[in-house]
């Protein structure tokens, strides 16, 4: 068999990458958690593109000056388990790489998600040939690729396996020339995404495709069913999870919370998940503020008044954060501590000290139309987590007269642990991941973050699911705002 280095005089308007033995095992092993032999192939031929190709194309972009790549912002196991193809954007240009084994080179096989989900639809795909041995003889090729539009012109659509094929006389071969000089663009065409289910409907998909003798999900049902389940990020990542038996994420819960219900105290239905945060997690320690100490017993307005005092726009941010908060506790039935409250909530620069005084706001006075309401429930992600216990707090308060705000915040149960690294935080609308946070670790590999937050505040109406994950577990909520 002809080495690398022959094969590229051999071809030379086409790409040819030394495969590595290290980087070999390295996807092997990266690709044993799927649910069948097809799809840990599949895994381990996008794994080893994605970790081959792009930091060649990073070079070869700051060679010629050019703009960096960027990696979608996708779970690629939950995405292999399902489809071929590996996606890549670059500044104003969206490619995907397409990886096989086979050695007959006539047709070029595209999966129809890339090609007729709008959201999903590329510029140019890449036909890459994978061949594995010893040494240089183990490479990757990029052997040709295909606009958008020759593909939807020139290419043959098979029902049967759902796939678009494009004979290789048609391809264009020296794809470096395209990186510099880009001829297609798709940013014109409508990237609405598919249809979206409804839970009802998504669960019985769920449930339907995460049986073993589904071999391939993707042919199992309508392509547009398909479609708007598989671009559901929650969703795609919840199916991948079932078909391999981690059941965290199964048996979360499905229901849509209604946020506004908690500003109209409405949410008897959901109590038994949601709960005060006071009952999950211990309480810190108010510290004294100028000498005020705070007690359980009914406090006079003269230890108040104090306090009241602090919340002036001569204090510090902190001390009148801190102040909102001891009111909290202690204000209850004095109306000049709402007084006080409320223009605080007009008159404060830090949004921290605005989150304090709208949840002090709800404790003594929960029916004020600028109260805030903050709800917790405890994370179960299995053995992931070891003995750490961490719960999802949501956090909302309103912000004009038709919208809130959200303050999504994940902390571990015991205040004195710390949270493990690589947690991730996510919000998910429209399938997409629109906001992500995640913890870091200290030099030791531990963690070393003790919260983790996110904050937004989305049109009236908005549905959008708030994700927590760690490695490959993980547990979603949806929520309207």
């Amino acid at each position: 068999m002809l080495k690398l280095r022959k094969l590229s005089t051999i071809y030379p308007n086409q790409l040819w990458l030394n495969l590595s033995q290290e980087l070999q095992k390295e996807a092997w092993q990266q690709s044993q958690l799927h649910s069948n032999a097809a799809a840990r192939c599949q895994a381990y031929l996008n794994y080893l593109c994605l970790k081959t190709f792009v930091p060649w194309l990073e070079a070869w972009l700051k060679e010629a000056d050019r703009s960096r790549s960027s990696i979608s912002d996708i779970t690629w196991d939950s995405l292999w388990e399902f489809v071929n193809g590996t996606p890549i954007e670059l500044e104003g240009m969206r490619l995907v790489l397409i990886p096989s084994e086979t050695s007959d080179l006539e047709e070029f096989a595209v999966p129809r998600e890339w090609v007729d989900i709008p959201s999903w639809r590329k510029d140019y795909y890449l036909a890459v040939q994978i061949n594995l041995g010893e040494s240089e003889q183990s490479w990757l090729r990029v052997w040709g690729f295909a606009s958008y539009e020759k593909l939807k012109k020139q290419g043959i659509y098979d029902e049967s396996d759902r796939t678009y094929y494009i004979n290789q006389e048609v391809l264009a071969e020296d794809f470096t020339q395209m990186l510099l000089v880009p001829q297609q663009n798709t940013s014109s065409y409508p990237q609405e995404s598919p249809r979206q289910l409804s839970v009802k409907v998504a669960q019985e998909l769920l449930v339907q495709l995460s049986k073993p003798g589904i071999y391939s999900p993707r042919l199992a049902v309508p392509f547009e069913r398909w479609a708007a389940l598989l671009t559901n990020e929650q969703w795609r990542q919840q199916l991948y999870n079932q078909r391999l038996g981690l059941t965290s994420t199964a048996s979360a819960s499905v229901a849509v919370v209604n946020l506004r219900q908690w500003l109209e105290k409405a949410n008897s239905t959901i109590e038994e998940i949601w709960q005060a945060v006071e009952t999950l997690l211990t309480p810190p320690e108010f510290s004294a503020v100028r000498g005020i100490e705070t007690a359980e017993t009914t406090v006079s307005s003269e230890a108040i008044a104090p306090l009241i005092r602090l919340l002036q726009s001569d204090r510090s941010e902190k001390e009148r954060c801190q102040a909102a908060g001891v009111l909290g506790q202690i204000g209850i039935g004095h109306p000049e501590v709402v007084e006080a409250l409320t223009q605080l909530l007009r008159t404060a620069n830090d949004e921290e000290t605005r989150w304090e005084a709208a949840l002090s706001l709800g404790k003594i006075a929960p029916h004020h139309p600028q109260a805030g309401v903050s709800k917790a429930r405890l994370i179960d992600l299995g053995m992931q987590l070891g003995t750490c216990q961490i719960a999802l707090i949501v956090t909302i308060r309103p912000k004009t007269e038709d919208k809130i705000s959200v303050r999504l915040q994940v902390q571990p149960i015991n205040q004195q642990h710390k949270l493990p690294p690589n947690l991730q935080l996510r919000v998910i609308s429209g399938g997409e991941t629109r906001l992500q946070a995640q913890t870091r670790s200290d030099d030791l590999g531990q963690g070393k973050d003790k919260i983790l937050q996110l904050g937004f505040s989305p049109p009236p109406g908005t549905q959008f699911q708030v994700q927590v994950a760690l490695d490959r577990a993980s547990l979603s909520e949806d929520f309207i705002a």
